[in-house]
């Protein structure tokens, strides 16, 4: 019998690096409901067995490594893999690409992303963003859910533009790492209720949340928990 595919993928990375990566759970909810099997590994590229070499990675992913990430591949200095894996048209694969501010490709790109996944591949870019609310107003997202994300965006100042160029496919995350307050969690119930009323709400503060519109236009919001060792 084959492994579950959120094992599978563990099982590996794992065979690449020197140890387990930490993992990381997360939930995504929309208007058609709540899918949370997700996970996304993490470990620092210099923990691969062969940091410089993308391949394995990629092929984990089952996808093609763009140029713009191999050649910017030695100045990442943490990998995540990730699996989403109740995609509409099967599960989505992801590799990211995380840059130090003192090795950035570009001024402020903080990642680059390839997802993989329903016979396609896409590149996303996250780039830091002094304030969120230009891009909230491009998002168009209900009144309440964009309240929220204001009100959480402010307190965080730790915040990405996330985009699939080519597409639709935008959004924004908000690191709450850094954040300590009582507030936030009933902040994000509400937003996870302001996109979908019988989604259950969330029982601790998620470690960062993202909220957008996904390539076909549909609203969403991601709450990702905080990790631990896989």
């Amino acid at each position: 019998m084959a492994a579950p595919p959120e094992v599978a993928l563990w099982q590996g990375v794992r065979a690449l690096l020197r140890h387990d990566p930490l993992s990381a759970p997360s939930c995504k909810v929309s208007a058609r409901g709540v899918a949370d099997r997700r996970v996304l590994l993490t470990f620092p590229r210099a923990a691969l067995l062969a940091p410089d070499d993308p391949a394995p990675l990629a092929a984990l992913v089952e996808g093609t490594l763009p140029a713009v990430m191999a050649d910017h591949w030695h100045r990442a200095d943490v990998v995540h893999l990730g699996l989403d894996g109740d995609e509409a048209g099967g599960a989505v694969r992801k590799l990211y690409l995380e840059f130090p501010p003192d090795a950035e490709p570009e001024p402020n790109l903080a990642y680059l992303a390839l997802k993989c996944g329903g016979g396609r591949q896409a590149l996303h870019r996250y780039d830091r963003v002094a304030e969120a609310r230009a891009l909230l107003t491009a998002l168009d997202l209900p009144p309440a859910l964009a309240e929220a994300a204001t009100w959480l965006a402010d307190l965080s100042g730790n915040l990405l533009r996330v985009a699939e160029p080519g597409s639709a496919r935008l959004s924004l995350d908000i690191g709450l790492a850094d954040v300590s307050t009582g507030a936030v969690l009933p902040v994000v119930t509400r937003m996870v209720a302001a996109i979908n009323p019988d989604a259950p709400a969330p029982l601790v503060v998620p470690s960062h949340v993202a909220l957008g519109r996904d390539r076909h236009g549909g609203a969403f919001l991601t709450l990702y928990g905080w990790p631990v060792d896989a």
